[in-house]
């Protein structure tokens, strides 16, 4: 298909046209969401990397004088300075996310553009559904997006492999189901021990990982490999599982939910009934009423306190 530059006319709106932009990570990041959209890309080129997931309708790209179709479940990886254009394929408009990283300064190249990877296709997923939540949780979010560059990576540090990398991936995808056990880890080591100490010191407060990574001496980079070899979850996971036992200890002394999710170092009391639940099972006001008798023990878990997706 040839690529044509149209002539600079006003285009009409797609019905479905919907645009979305926030930023998190202190304005290091900003997230873009496209819905409806049939204009087209004039050639460009950004000062900063770029990461993209195609969700509906195809389209026509050309990058650094390569052509690319594209289609939905395609992961896009553009290196800062990549020039780039692309057209509309087809009736059906763009659905589109995409994270620019404005200030990612230790971001390593990416092997994109195209990037065939299930591991990272999904955690762009999970990164573009948690810049969507009402309040944003900037850990998970940095954890994951330092994940993801990982996948993305062109040159991995001698002792990364790609398996290494996807296994980090995996990890931060199974939603915390193991648990922390800080006393035997899997392979203890002294750098995995000084994260994890950090960790329960600072449960209920504000936690980020290059913080974690310093408690160890460590980048954010070595930091992720090192703990989650040792404990089979990436920090901020292991966080969460710390403080679900938290509120949990908080709910049988008697807590309300709101009080024992913002002890605990929640958020809000929405991301402590998921993570709760991810957990343990059940919603924490199940579990206050269930260990005071209130609560038939067999009883469905899923109401009144429902799990947002």
């Amino acid at each position: 298909m040839e690529m044509t530059h149209a002539p600079h006319i006003q285009q009409p709106r797609h019905p479905r046209h919907r645009e979305t932009v926030r930023r998190a990570l202190g304005g290091t990041i900003e997230f873009r969401h496209f819905t409806g959209f049939d204009q087209l890309f004039a050639p460009h080129a950004h000062d900063y990397p770029v990461i993209g997931l195609v969700r509906e309708g195809h389209r026509i790209m050309e990058c650094n004088r390569t052509r690319y179709r594209l289609g939905p479940g395609q992961l896009l990886a553009l290196n800062a300075g990549d020039a780039h254009r692309c057209v509309q394929e087809g009736a059906t408009p763009l659905v589109y996310d995409s994270l620019a990283l404005l200030d990612f300064h230790d971001c390593p190249p990416f092997a994109g553009p195209i990037v065939e990877d299930a591991e990272a296709i999904a955690l762009m997923g999970d990164l573009a559904s948690l810049m969507q939540e009402p309040i944003i949780d900037e850990a998970h979010v940095e954890e994951d997006l330092c994940l993801l560059i990982g996948l993305l990576a062109a040159h991995n540090e001698p002792e990364t492999s790609d398996q290494t990398a996807r296994d980090l991936a995996t990890h931060s995808q199974s939603e915390g189901r193991e648990h922390p056990s800080p006393a035997n880890p899997a392979a203890p080591n002294p750098a995995a021990q000084a994260m994890a100490a950090y960790l329960r010191e600072h449960a209920s407060t504000t936690v980020r990982l290059e913080e974690v990574a310093a408690a160890a001496g460590l980048d954010k980079y070595r930091a992720l490999r090192s703990f989650t070899a040792a404990f089979g979850l990436t920090p901020m996971r292991y966080l969460a599982s710390l403080r679900v036992e938290a509120a949990r200890e908080a709910l049988a002394a008697g807590a309300s939910c709101a009080d024992a999710a913002w002890a605990a170092g929640f958020s809000d009391q929405a991301h402590l009934t998921r993570a709760f639940k991810e957990r343990l099972g059940m919603t924490p006001g199940f579990y206050q009423r269930a260990i005071a008798g209130a609560e038939p023990a067999d009883a469905p878990t899923s109401s009144p306190e429902q799990v947002r997706p």
